[in-house]
């Protein structure tokens, strides 16, 4: 498990020891951020607030900063990945003026939405599969006013798995395996209060 691009790239990062945390694989994680990277959505990650919800290792996250992300929020209820993030944010030797760009967040993942004031361009969601995660988180991002037209949803799940989307638009779907990176922005229509 290592950082595929930007400043850190090439750094291993600590796998989780066997317990019950999924990593993003390698696959699905340099598929997404080539998605992220290409001009088919007009992303700027260097311009962009990432919400990176059941982070697990903080794999997704941390390459986001490695890719210049503004600030990058990671959010998990589980304490050994808690400590997994931060072991692995660790090993970028950040330095203090960069402090402030991370934020970790241990809670579950709803709960925690509610207390963030700050608008994300990218969320990404990896949560357990087969759970109905994703879809509160995408009811709480508009809910607490977390995302606006201009932010773009990565949520990765089970391949056979559905979910809610109301009030998003489906941009893409794309299967790897037995996941499945589905790609979602607000619907113009769709009220945000």
């Amino acid at each position: 498990m290592r950082i595929i691009g930007g400043k850190y790239k090439g750094l291993k990062l600590i796998p989780p020891d066997g317990s019950n945390i999924r990593p993003t694989s390698d696959r699905l994680k340099e598929s997404l951020f080539s998605i992220i990277s290409s001009n088919k959505h007009k992303i700027n990650i260097e311009r962009c607030n990432v919400l990176d919800i059941c982070s697990g290792t903080g794999s997704l996250g941390i390459e986001s900063f490695s890719r210049g992300a503004v600030s990058v929020y990671f959010i998990d209820k589980d304490q050994r990945s808690i400590n997994l993030i931060y072991k692995n944010i660790s090993k970028l030797k950040i330095d203090n003026k960069f402090e402030n760009k991370i934020k970790i967040i241990k809670s579950e993942a709803t709960k925690a939405l509610k207390n963030i004031k700050k608008i994300f361009q990218i969320v990404l969601m990896d949560p357990p599969y087969n759970t109905n995660i994703t879809e509160k988180c995408l009811f709480k991002l508009k809910e607490f006013n977390l995302i606006n037209q201009d932010s773009y949803i990565f949520a990765e799940n089970g391949k056979t798995e559905t979910f809610n989307y109301d009030g998003y638009q489906i941009l893409d779907v794309k299967i790897y395996g037995n996941s499945k990176l589905t790609i979602l922005r607000l619907l113009t229509s769709s009220s945000i209060k």
